[in-house]
Formats: structure tokens, sequence, C-alpha cells
């Protein structure tokens, strides 16, 4: 009995060799589906969403209380700790929603229940981390606060001034 190639084309140029699945083509040649081919399928994909954890959030997606909240971030790194917390807060709200939703059914999935707790207590996790480096960035500003790195800088420059005269 003759096993059926898979034939494709490989990056070498010859034919691939490998079993062919029931189209034709290996599991690495086109024997499984590589998802939605159109752009606008790809963003709006809600499928494969679990928990939420890992969620993309795109802008064209938020609602208008997120688009609210998202008109106010700052580049500044003090303004983006906040933001981040702020968007941890949304994604903790979204991932509450899911458990409600799920817990709201016939037969409630606790796998997935229990895999949003575990996502909301990374999230929890992070925050943490978040409210660490904004108060060491609070620091670093009341540090900064006292002019004493601007004097310094202001003598350096005229003492430039004096050398290039001399």
């Amino acid at each position: 009995m003759e096993k059926k190639l898979c034939g494709a084309n490989t990056r070498t140029g010859g034919l691939c060799k490998k079993a062919a699945l029931a189209n034709g083509r290996c599991r690495l040649h086109g024997g499984k589906s590589t998802g939605p081919k159109d752009p606008s399928k790809l963003k709006g994909n809600k499928n494969a969403l679990k928990h939420g954890l890992y969620e993309t959030i795109w802008e064209d997606t938020l609602t208008d209380e997120e688009r609210e909240l998202l008109a106010h971030v700052s580049t500044d790194p003090k303004a983006q700790v906040e933001s981040e917390l702020k968007l941890s807060e949304i994604r903790i709200l979204r991932m509450m929603r899911r458990i409600k939703q799920e817990e709201q059914k016939k037969k409630p999935n606790s796998a997935l229940i229990r895999a949003i707790e575990e996502g909301i207590t990374r999230i929890g996790m992070n925050k943490v981390s978040l409210v660490r480096e904004s108060s060491r960035l609070l620091e670093v500003q009341g540090k900064k606060s006292d002019g004493s790195l601007d004097q310094l800088v202001e003598i350096l420059a005229q003492a430039r001034k004096e050398h290039i005269r001399s």
C-alpha cells in the first residue's frame, strides 16, 4: 500500500515528502486552517476569547466610556502608569462581565470561570507593580524638584563659555 505524499514545493526547491491529509496536503502545507483572510474579521474576532487577559484592545472596539477614559492618556511616564492602571480596571470589568454571563448559562463552564478568575488575579498583581512604579516615579520627581541638576547644568554652561573666551 503506497502512502499519498503532500508534494508541496519546499524552501529548498524540492517536493514535500510528508504524508498528505484528506485534502492532499500535509499539516504544514495547508492541511489545517490558518484563520480568516479578511482583515476586517481579524480585528473583531472574539471567537477565541476565553478570559480576556491577553485580549488586544483596539480603539475602534471601545465603548464610549472607554473612549473617554482613553482620551485622557498622556505620554508622561507617571501618566502612562496611571493609564495602565485604568486599562487594568477596564480589563477586570470586562472579565467580571464574562464571569457573570457564564454564570447565567444553564450549564456554566466552571473551568472557564476559574481561568477568568486566575486572569483577574494576575491583573491584580500587575496593578500592585504599577502602583509601586508610580510611587517610585513620585520619589524621582520629588528629588528633581530642588533644581540642583538645573543649577549644575547652568554652572557647566557658564564655565564652557568662559573657557571659550579665554
